[in-house]
């Protein structure tokens, strides 16, 4: 069998780490049930990271590249800024979807309370996706798509706000509903609140 290269171990590493965090909650991430999962010893997982912690901050940089990185190629693109925003938006929630393991983290006691160095990566994460979402706002606003008297930054949180508070609310009820439904409804909604 093929030894497999460390930054492929590690991003299999990150893939089940995210998929447990998702059945079992941050808490339920233990080495023993991640090493487990991938059919190795937790001495071979710990030749990939140091700890958990560390483990937990290539989740959450993995998050910042799933959602923040797509959301900066989206807003590169040549189309109306509204369009932009709900390209981000459909893509953002396609992510959470697929890996239910998002909301868990990002909502967990341990990110909030427990560990401030993952608190503060998390923020980091977050303050560069919303400057993305800040910049197609006020794009939109300057090409007269959205309203004048809108701010780029309040609007650019609401945004983000929006699909968080789903996304807690679709883990809170055990996933019973369609993330995508329920955030296209939402999407239409707040459309009508920011466009000419």
């Amino acid at each position: 069998m093929l030894k497999k290269d460390t930054k492929t171990r590690q991003a299999e590493i990150v893939s089940a780490a995210i998929v447990i965090i998702g059945e079992t909650g941050v808490r339920g991430l233990t080495t023993a049930r991640l090493a487990g999962r991938l059919g190795m010893s937790e001495p071979n997982l710990y030749r990939h990271f140091a700890d958990k912690q560390a483990i937990l901050c290539a989740v959450v940089d993995e998050i910042g590249r799933a959602i923040a990185g797509k959301a900066e190629t989206i807003a590169g693109m040549d189309m109306p800024a509204d369009m932009k925003l709900k390209k981000i938006m459909e893509s953002h929630v396609r992510e959470v979807e697929a890996k239910c393991g998002i909301p868990r983290l990002v909502f967990s006691e341990e990110v909030h309370v427990t560990d401030t160095a993952l608190s503060d990566r998390l923020m980091r994460t977050i303050g560069a996706y919303v400057a993305v979402i800040e910049r197609v706002v006020a794009e939109g606003i300057g090409a007269g798509v959205f309203r004048a008297d809108i701010g780029a930054g309040e609007t650019a949180r609401t945004f983000l706000g929006m699909i968080q508070f789903t996304a807690l609310r679709w883990s809170l009820s055990g996933f019973a509903f369609p993330l995508e439904v329920e955030s296209g409804r939402l999407w239409d909604n707040f459309h009508r609140m920011i466009k000419i």
